[in-house]
């Protein structure tokens, strides 16, 4: 839920909003919450495999 919003919102970049980059990229905590995110995922797997 939050990588959909973060992925919808991204696109709409005014430029001069405070807060926003001239140009969209990737920033370290987007990166980190994807890695969580599939972290969590792979837990999730794993935990259902062993039963």
């Amino acid at each position: 839920m939050i990588l959909r919003h973060r992925l919808r919102h991204s696109s709409h970049l005014r430029p001069g909003a405070p807060g926003r980059r001239n140009r969209p990229g990737l920033q370290a905590s987007d990166i980190i919450l994807v890695m969580m995110a599939g972290l969590l995922v792979a837990a999730a797997i794993f935990k259902i495999l062993q039963g």
